[in-house]
């Protein structure tokens, strides 16, 4: 057999790691100033490589540093690839049975009902075509290996950078569910203005869940893929929002939940006041999504099943909350008031919020139809005149 190319001897990298590999013989180690250099090498090495295959966070096809390198083909919405990155649902037991029998033996699992339910619930969800879903193989093989579920593929990086976006956006964080995003949105990539929705499917945080039949070309609804994705975001979506520690906001969730079961929104108040209180000058935007946004992601922490912006006949309800026995109906106000305000203008303000809110549930029938739910009814209104100031007006529509 003929030697290899010489290329195929030859490992491009960073310059610092490149000090630290010329010990090692037998490569030919280059260094890489930069993206430009890297793909301007592939390009050519044309003669000869047979198949080059690149993964990364972003698709950056329309942008500069390609100009080395113009003949890819961008496979991530093909369907013959949709499970070329993760673990077919079908393989769990089959290549996994072993893992699941010992962990069924586990005291901690035990009781459980089914376990491949779990795991899929924790980890599964990443689809490319909303039909053919793979589990998380790095939090899987994780899980496997400690034995306990967890944060595994969220605590492998801090995304910092979708957070601080994030915080700029107007429209707030709760209307990043059930996006319809079109194919045309997801194939820019814009590096001088960023947008939430691609950068966050590209990195994980949404996954696709349905494609839109007959949209020509395709439109797709986004979500986030599984719990593993929904807890920890919205963990640090709170933390970052709040600048609290994740102590913090574990113990505020925790107690707020224990609100909610017994239907005490005024104990949920003092403690979302806490929250919002501790929102920096800096951070606080004067809109109402903002708050929204924060009320949506403790909602999420807890585990609960809360709707965001619901559509009923008479509007749409800024957010549904239901438990087993309980359903709060939640209507959210902002009133822009001076930091010095005088008692009696935020009283004011404060009673204008609280008025509109209630008016507008009760107006709106927005509570109509859970009204024969056979459920404990919760009209609930929410004002907020700053980050300082956080009030609310609740009526209780009996069974």
């Amino acid at each position: 057999m003929s030697k290899a190319p010489r290329s195929f001897q030859t490992i491009w990298v960073d310059k610092d790691v490149a000090e630290r590999l010329l010990p090692f013989s037998g490569h030919e180690i280059c260094s890489v100033f930069g993206e430009r250099g890297f793909y301007g090498i592939l390009k050519s090495m044309d003669p000869y490589l047979r198949m080059t295959f690149i993964t990364g966070v972003s698709m950056l096809t329309k942008t500069s540093i390609f100009s080395g390198l113009n003949n890819i083909r961008d496979i991530t919405m093909s369907s013959k690839y949709s499970s070329i990155c993760g673990v077919d649902t079908d393989d769990l037991e089959k290549y996994f049975s072993e893992h699941i029998e010992h962990l069924s033996k586990l005291d901690e699992y035990s009781s459980s009902t089914n376990l491949c339910d779990e795991i899929l619930a924790w980890y599964d969800g990443y689809s490319w075509n909303g039909k053919t879903r793979v589990i998380n193989p790095y939090s899987l093989l994780n899980f496997f290996t400690e034995e306990r579920f967890s944060n595994y593929w969220y605590a492998s990086g801090t995304p910092k950078f979708l957070l601080d976006l994030i915080k700029t956006r107007e429209e707030g964080y709760a209307n990043l569910q059930n996006l319809d995003v079109g194919e045309w949105a997801l194939d820019s990539f814009d590096i001088d203005n960023i947008e939430a929705e691609p950068l966050l499917f590209q990195t994980g945080y949404l996954t696709v869940k349905e494609v839109l039949p007959g949209a020509r070309p395709p439109v797709y609804i986004m979500g986030i893929p599984n719990y593993e994705v929904r807890v920890a975001f919205n963990l640090h979506i709170l933390a970052e929002f709040t600048e609290k520690s994740g102590s913090f906001t574990e113990s505020a969730h925790r107690r707020i939940k224990a609100a909610l079961e017994v239907g005490d929104l005024q104990s949920m108040l003092v403690i979302m006041r806490s929250l919002f209180a501790s929102i920096p000058y800096e951070l606080h935007i004067k809109q109402e999504q903002y708050y929204h946004s924060i009320f949506y992601a403790i909602m999420n922490l807890l585990g609960f099943d809360i709707d965001a912006e619901v559509s009923v006949s008479g509007g749409r309800v800024d957010a549904v909350l239901e438990l087993i026995d309980k359903v709060y109906v939640i209507e959210f106000k902002y009133e822009h008031c001076e930091k010095d305000a005088a008692p009696e203008e935020r009283q004011r303000l404060s009673e204008k919020a609280l008025t509109g809110g209630m008016k507008q549930i009760r107006d709106r029938g927005y509570a109509d139809k859970y009204a024969g739910s056979g459920k404990t009814v919760y009209q609930a209104a929410f004002a907020f005149l700053g980050r300082d100031d956080v009030e609310m007006r609740m009526e209780i529509l009996l069974r």
